[in-house]
């Protein structure tokens, strides 16, 4: 795939996942809106039922304060209750026929006339009736509300007048109450003392009614809300006074300086995100998925465009390495073949020789890259064995004399392990130093000085080639080791390989049991080190 439309499925796919990402951002926005206007109408409703109990318990205890309910018990039942008390006064009227009666007091003016009816038994029944004027106007005709009807069976004893006492002391007693009543009002302190626990009762009671059982605070407000009347300890003035849940808390009372009963709840965000924990983690997760899911089609993408360069190099590589043993095999059977040219014994046995040297070769490229196919595969068996590491090493450095002296190399041996036999591979081992060696001949640009040690400890044996050659940049030593990876070169193709000879190495040690790292600095050379335990090798 091209870089080109790489970059454009990209875009196009990102810009998918970003509109899937701001749906789920949108909902999530939306649900949280939904959650606090329902929180807040919850809250409105229940400061609103905390206020109806403040005005009832408030106006419940005033009262009891004030009446003295024995004395207006005795004053109910008294027959000799005074008939003008508290301003009350009953005057008989003379002008119309029958029993009637003006009551004036301090707050109504009534009229009160009787009916008298006989039953079939010849039992005499009363029936008070009333209507109310205003001032001293009469002759207006009954009206309709409230009437005291009183009806009672007569005896020759009973009369109009004690009726009309009855009807007083009743009177009398609701002038009293309404006179109690509109003092609380006027005559109290106009800023009377609120009780912040029975307050904070209310409030926690209404709030439970709504499922809230978070903590909160709150506090009484002036009417301008500039500063706090009463509150309890801990309370925040300034987020009392800036708070949006704010009611009065006396509504009703037309006589009272205005109060507000603010509240706010320092857990709110908490409370309502904990409401909302199921819709914000099936969003989170989903978000997550949307997320991974564009990194993982991204990281695929760029992968395979990856798989493909190296593929390419691979290719690019391969066909280099055998177009040169095939060249010089077709040359040199050419040469052979050609009668025009004469030939020694001598002179054939040459040819052979290269013949054979190429066709080893060959054999050597093949088997590399079969051995890079059981390794990806995870399928190389190793043939464990006692195993001299020291030797090893020196058959390698012997078998590559030739190429050191081709480059006027040198190899240094500093063996010092104390112990250098444990049970490997041989020939897997072997090609281990082999390839590290090989690499430390091919990336050299003077000539080739390198060095292999070796230590031991109690739990296994460490191997280090170490080489003058040109380094290896931090940024390409994490990928050295895996598979079809070369140190770029540009487009110079003067190294030999197909970058498999690293991932070896390194598919080897852990099959051991054992690691590899790499410790280079650029244009001073690099060491590889090698690590093999003597025990608890894989099998």
């Amino acid at each position: 795939m091209k870089r080109g439309n790489i970059i454009f499925l990209s875009f196009f796919i990102g810009l998918v996942f970003l509109g899937l990402i701001g749906v789920q951002l949108y909902w999530i926005d939306n649900a949280v809106r939904l959650s606090q206007r329902h929180f807040a109408h919850d809250v409105e409703d229940a400061l609103n039922e905390a206020v109806k109990g403040f005005e009832k318990i408030s106006t419940l205890s005033r009262l009891t304060q004030r009446f003295n309910f024995r004395k207006q018990a005795v004053r109910w039942l008294s027959p000799q209750e005074d008939s003008n008390v508290r301003g009350t006064k009953i005057t008989k009227d003379t002008t119309g026929e029958g029993g009637a009666y003006t009551v004036r007091s301090n707050h109504y003016n009534m009229k009160v006339y009787e009916e008298l009816s006989t039953d079939s038994n010849g039992v005499v029944k009363s029936n008070l009736r009333h209507y109310y004027i205003n001032g001293d106007t009469t002759g207006q005709e009954p009206q309709t509300g409230i009437q005291f009807n009183a009806k009672n069976t007569l005896t020759g004893g009973d009369s109009l007048d004690r009726k009309l006492q009855w009807i007083m002391r009743r009177s009398d007693v609701m002038n009293e109450i309404f006179d109690e009543l509109v003092s609380i009002n006027v005559y109290n302190d106009i800023n009377p003392h609120i009780d912040t626990l029975q307050v904070d009762s209310l409030l926690r009671s209404a709030l439970a009614d709504k499922d809230i059982h978070i903590p909160f605070k709150f506090g009484i407000l002036n009417t301008s809300r500039d500063s706090v009347v009463a509150a309890p300890k801990g309370s925040d003035p300034a987020r009392l006074m800036n708070s949006t849940f704010v009611v009065n808390l006396m509504p009703n009372n037309v006589f009272m300086h205005e109060r507000l009963l603010s509240v706010y709840f320092p857990t709110e965000t908490n409370f309502l995100l904990f409401k909302l924990r199921f819709i914000l983690l099936t969003s989170l997760l989903l978000l997550t998925i949307i997320i991974a899911g564009f990194y993982y089609a991204i990281s695929t993408i760029l992968q395979q465009k990856k798989l493909s360069d190296v593929k390419n190099d691979f290719i690019n590589n391969m066909t280099h390495e055998f177009k040169t043993p095939i060249s010089t095999i077709s040359l040199a059977s050419e040469v052979l073949g050609d009668n025009t040219i004469s030939k020694t014994a001598e002179t054939v046995q040459k040819y052979l020789g290269i013949i054979r040297s190429e066709n080893k070769r060959l054999g050597t490229l093949v088997e590399t890259v079969l051995q890079a196919a059981l390794l990806d595969k995870g399928e190389l068996k190793l043939r464990k064995q006692e195993t001299d590491i020291h030797q090893v090493i020196t058959d390698v450095v012997q078998s590559l004399h030739l190429q050191l002296q081709s480059k006027k190399g040198k190899v240094t041996l500093n063996l010092n392990a104390h112990r250098y036999s444990l049970l490997a591979d041989r020939m897997h081992i072997c090609n281990i130093i082999y390839n590290l060696t090989d690499n430390a001949l091919k990336y050299c640009k003077a000539e080739p000085r390198i060095e292999i040690s070796t230590e031991s400890t109690a739990e296994g044996i460490t191997i280090t080639v170490k080489d003058n050659g040109i380094g290896i940049s931090r940024e390409h030593q994490k990928k050295v080791f895996e598979t079809f990876y070369r140190v770029p070169t540009g487009n110079v193709h003067n190294v030999k390989g197909f970058g498999l000879g690293l991932s070896y190495v390194k598919a080897v040690a852990e099959k051991h049991g054992g690691n590899v790292r790499v410790e280079s600095e650029p244009g001073i050379g690099s060491s590889f080190i090698v690590y093999l335990p003597f025990e608890n090798a894989l099998k």
